[in-house]
């Protein structure tokens, strides 16, 4: 990821959490990761897997998708590869929500500030 915070995203706003920028799977793996640290992909699925039952090529293949969206980094320790996370929750999300925003800017900027000034003086009730 470079300074600009150029990871790959899509937004979908009817879905909840981290899955407005991310798949099920993706957002699932990545709340384990965040809580627990780096990890191989045989550990992401042992901790995948309390919940639901994936195969080992799946997890290995969405974890490989996240590393080239460049929200998770990967380094070879012996036989396996040890995948981080390229940032933590936090900073994923404020780079996500200002792509998100720019993007709407950039395309639409007289609605985009028009939405985002009466969001912001509305009660919260009505929002």
């Amino acid at each position: 990821m470079d300074e600009k915070g150029d990871i790959s995203i899509l937004f979908r706003p009817e879905n909840k959490g981290l899955e407005k920028f991310m798949g099920k799977l993706e957002s699932e793996l990545m709340q384990i990761i965040w809580a627990s640290g780096p990890m191989t992909v045989k550990r992401a699925l042992y901790h995948i897997n309390k919940e639901h039952k994936y195969a080992y090529t799946t997890v290995m293949t969405v974890m490989n998708n996240l590393v080239r969206k460049s929200i998770l980094t990967r380094e070879k320790k012996g036989h396996s590869f040890v995948y981080s996370p390229a940032m933590d929750e936090r900073q994923f999300l404020k780079t996500a929500t200002r792509k998100v925003l720019a993007s709407l800017m950039e395309d639409y900027s007289s609605i985009t500030v028009n939405i985002f000034h009466k969001v912001r003086k509305s009660p919260k009730k009505e929002r």
